[in-house]
């Protein structure tokens, strides 16, 4: 049999690393690249196929109305059940809770309900998301639930701190804090800036980065916008965010609500503890004094206590924070959840030239320190059953190299 082509949708690879290292885990296995719901339709009379939507704004992408995004949601959806029909799965990984410019949310609403109602499998990274899906549909048994694996290998990361530290004038003895990320509302940026105003007042070792996608930009490595800030004031170059995460001792994430935090997974990646609000989606990842210090949401004066505590531990205990952070951005990667989707949906894989063996993969083996879900919910289960005449792929996949 031909190896299964898995096409995600839509192609973000260029500007986000968690489709490019995706893609490249599952082509070890499969044959996995770009494509929409009709190049998948056109394929799935000669082999077997998955259609693998993220982010699901994207269908909807350029409509000026309510009603010309129904419309287009609405054609999505009978193209997609004309290719399950056709023996075609359909995987779903629910990055936020809604779209963060989410223009039209009675039709964003009926896609995410189309989508838990009738995707093969539907991936979340934690059980507020989990929580989310039952909510809008869907059946415990098609919900995998894993982790934001470790995204840093998206990044080069060939630096020193010291080397990074200069690049921002900053001292060895300051206490860097780090903002990475668009700056949209919900993000808190302000609730930040107040925070960080409060523990600059009283020491002047403390130091703030901000950089991250912004309407508004300017020419130079960094302008000071108040005192101890600088502001990177335009878009970060992945060669960049090495600079701004190694010359940082702490990430702060002052978000007002999150359902995956790319940055968090980052700074992790990096080994650099995160100072977050208290959510539920932030304590699936980060366990309270060790790789993270947590604060109430939206209280700036309780953040600025975060950031003062951060300030007054010594090199050991940052030390420590750090290593547990690089730990548990280790539990999961890439290539955990390559193998959990493609057991899950009964993709059917075959061996690259040079390699040996075929192995069923073993998922409970990702439960590691800061996973936080029970067996259960990423263990292979029995697949939905489908309708009659639609082709059922073998179960078995390989076990991917590793790292």
């Amino acid at each position: 049999m031909d190896r299964t082509l898995w096409l995600h949708f839509p192609d973000y690879r260029a500007s986000d690393p968690y489709q490019a290292l995706l893609a490249e885990a599952l082509a070890r296995t499969i044959e996995a690249r770009a494509g929409s719901v009709t190049d998948a339709l056109e394929a799935c009379a000669e082999r077997d196929v998955v259609f693998h939507l993220h982010w699901e704004d994207a269908v909807y992408a350029g409509a000026t109305s309510q009603g010309e995004a129904r419309e287009r949601i609405a054609g999505f959806l009978a193209e997609l059940a004309a290719l399950r029909a056709c023996g075609g799965r359909v995987v779903w990984t629910r990055h936020n809770a809604a779209p963060h410019e989410d223009r039209f949310p009675a039709a964003s609403l009926e896609l995410r309900r189309g989508l838990a109602a009738e995707a093969d499998l539907l991936h979340v990274h934690g059980a507020t998301a989990a929580a989310l899906m039952r909510a809008d549909g869907a059946a415990d048994d098609r919900i995998l639930v894993l982790r934001n694996p470790d995204i840093a290998p998206g990044y080069p990361n060939d630096i020193g701190d010291a080397a990074a530290r200069r690049y921002f004038h900053l001292d060895e003895g300051s206490t860097v804090f780090a903002f990475l990320g668009a700056m949209r509302g919900y993000k808190g940026l302000e609730t930040l800036l107040h925070a960080f105003a409060a523990v600059h007042e009283r020491d002047r070792t403390a130091q703030l980065i901000i950089g991250g996608r912004q309407p508004n930009s300017r020419e130079g490595r960094y302008v000071m916008t108040a005192p101890g800030v600088r502001l990177i004031p335009h878009f970060v170059d992945d060669a960049v965010v090495q600079y701004v995460l190694r010359a940082a001792d702490f990430v702060v994430a002052p978000y007002r609500r999150t359902l995956t935090s790319g940055a968090v997974a980052l700074a992790l990646g990096f080994g650099r503890p995160v100072i977050a609000p208290a959510l539920p989606p932030i304590l699936e990842v980060v366990r309270p004094g060790r790789e993270a210090l947590l604060y109430r949401a939206e209280d700036a004066a309780d953040l600025a206590r975060a950031m003062r505590d951060a300030c007054a531990l010594g090199p050991a205990e940052r030390l420590r924070m750090r290593e547990h952070a690089l730990r548990s951005a280790g539990a999961v990667t890439f290539a955990d959840l390559a193998g959990a989707l493609v057991d899950r949906v009964g993709a059917a894989a075959t061996l690259s030239e040079g390699e040996e063996g075929v192995a069923q993969r073993d998922i409970a083996e990702v439960i590691g320190a800061g996973l936080k879900m029970p067996v259960e919910s990423i263990t292979p289960e029995r697949r939905r059953s489908t309708s009659a005449g639609r082709r059922t792929a073998p179960r078995s996949i390989l076990r991917p190299p590793a790292r």
